[in-house]
């Protein structure tokens, strides 16, 4: 009777493990479909969805999103090349529209460029460090009536990737930055421009370094103010107005050790 009781109480654990691993494994499927479902399935929902964990309360949440990005495949260097500078973008587009505050898009851009900050590369100690074979240099100028720098941020990055030595000078008066220019052999001066009416102010900065640097290096305005290259160059009086950094090396007719894949911001 007893080993009838044992017989049957073993047959029913048999007949149950099966099941209950069934009822689990179909949870975890669900779950894991959920999951799957509700991740980004193009770049341009990745974009919002980065975007969206940019500007989010969570101090971790975008680097969970960048760490999902990964995983679906992404490598990193497409991540930095591509993804981070369209995020950049929305982002602005999302404080013109109104549907982010100016507070969401200042932490979001904080985050970006954090993230710029403590981007390594293999044996390295962090994006700063990358060699610079070539011995040209640029100046990226974010003039003090400038609100957005991340565009800066982003091109300097670019241009190191070119093989360029990239010195930054944020918010500083004219004054200082005509005295940077005379103490360095710049090869170029970028200034970023993120509005027409950066565009408009640049005019004057522009005038003030060719009128008081000896000898001034050209200068190349870029950003989402130049809609119209030519016009913003005959407004500004800078030499080249341009919407990408490969333009702004090719038109500077400066060296550059990037290769055909360069993307850039």
């Amino acid at each position: 009777m007893g080993d009838e009781k044992e017989n049957n109480g073993s047959g029913i654990g048999q007949k149950g493990d099966p099941a209950i691993r069934f009822l689990v494994e179909s949870a975890l499927r669900s779950v894991l479909s959920k999951s799957q479902s509700e991740n980004p399935r193009t770049r341009e929902e990745w974009v919002v969805h980065l975007a969206e964990a940019m500007i989010s309360e969570s101090e971790t949440s975008h680097h969970a999103a960048l760490s999902a990005l990964m995983a679906s495949g992404v490598p990193s260097e497409e991540v930095f090349q591509k993804y981070i500078p369209a995020v950049a973008r929305f982002l602005g587009e999302m404080w013109v529209s109104d549907k982010a505050s100016f507070v969401d898009v200042t932490v979001g851009a904080a985050r970006l460029q954090a993230l710029f900050r403590n981007k390594a590369e293999p044996g390295e100690v962090g994006w700063l460090s990358r060699s610079i074979p070539l011995g040209q240099s640029v100046l990226m100028i974010v003039p003090d009536f400038e609100d957005h720098s991340l565009g800066a941020f982003v091109a300097a990055d670019q241009f190191r990737r070119h093989g360029l030595w990239v010195h930054m000078a944020i918010s500083l008066t004219n004054e200082e930055i005509a005295a940077m220019v005379e103490s360095s052999g710049f090869s170029l001066l970028g200034v970023t421009a993120a509005t027409a009416n950066s565009v408009e102010k640049s005019r004057k900065l522009v005038e003030y370094l060719k009128s008081k640097v000896e000898y001034c290096p050209p200068i190349a305005i870029g950003g989402l103010g130049v809609e119209n290259p030519r016009e913003v160059e005959k407004i500004t009086g800078a030499e080249y107005a341009v919407r990408t950094v490969r333009e702004a090396v090719e038109r500077a007719g400066l060296s550059s050790v990037a290769g055909t894949a360069m993307i850039d911001a």
